[in-house]
């Protein structure tokens, strides 16, 4: 991870067919960068909402992926295309309330591509961070300075 992203933390969401060894993969990422990272695989991209995006950045992410099987190879036939549609919701949704539309990103993996999800992250997160830390947690530190929650 770079000076810039350094201190941020970044949220995956993925699909479990990227990776067949992905529960150990990730792991070892997890254990590196410890509460900076997180990752939830999904059976299929598609089964990403709306909510759990709002929710990863709620929870103090300032920067949420959704990866996703090449276009024309899920598994589900049209996952992939579900995954960016509502994460296009959800990007409209933040703008509303005053984040960046880049603090949620759609990484769809080019066809005939062989990756690990540790690799894979690894590669998203030497890249510069565009984004800094979310004004929601300045917000959340500055309301409990005040005495407000």
């Amino acid at each position: 991870m770079d000076q810039k992203s350094a201190g941020l933390k970044v949220t995956f969401f993925f699909c479990q067919q990227i990776d067949e060894h992905q529960d150990v993969n990730r792991r070892a990422l997890e254990k590196e960068f410890g509460s900076e990272i997180r990752f939830f695989p999904l059976p299929c991209s598609g089964r990403i909402e709306p909510q759990h995006l709002m929710r990863a950045l709620e929870s103090g992410a300032d920067k949420v992926y959704v990866i996703t099987c090449p276009e024309g190879a899920c598994r589900y036939r049209e996952g992939n295309m579900r995954a960016r549609k509502r994460l296009t919701f959800a990007q409209g949704l933040i703008e509303e309330i005053g984040l960046e539309r880049e603090r949620l990103e759609l990484i769809n993996l080019p066809a005939g591509t062989i990756t690990t999800i540790d690799k894979l992250a690894r590669e998203l997160l030497a890249r510069e961070a565009l984004v800094g830390p979310s004004s929601l947690q300045a917000q959340a530190l500055e309301g409990k300075k005040l005495g407000v929650a």
